[in-house]
């Protein structure tokens, strides 16, 4: 089992968030980092104050191109939140917050 600590970090990730596996394709040189939150539940909603509700979830891909021709892939299962008075509410992940940009490419809906 490899650890997953210097990733974590540099992702910004709090103990919300948990790297399942990392995956490296050797011929187009991306390394793929699948994370799951697991917390899920209430949170209160970053526009009103309300509390959120799990409604789902998404599978959400970014891309990261670094210097050295390296590109990452940051592949994550994030919550789908509803706020009642805001509708689906999109949170920021910790990635957002990072010094590095991410891009990102696609969503897919899951139900819970």
């Amino acid at each position: 089992m490899l650890d997953h600590t210097l990733y974590s970090a540099i992702l910004g990730l709090s103990s919300e968030w948990n790297i399942s596996h990392v995956t490296m394709d050797e011929q187009t040189g991306i390394t793929e980092i699948h994370i799951r939150n697991h917390k899920g539940g209430i949170a209160p909603c970053p526009c009103c104050g309300s509390n959120l509700v799990q409604a789902g979830t998404q599978r959400t891909r970014w891309l990261h191109e670094s210097h050295l021709n390296f590109r990452f892939v940051v592949s994550a299962l994030v919550p789908v939140m509803s706020c009642e008075s805001c509708g689906e509410v999109k949170l920021p992940m910790p990635w957002d917050q990072s010094r590095f940009k991410f891009l990102e490419l696609e969503s897919e809906e899951h139900s819970c």
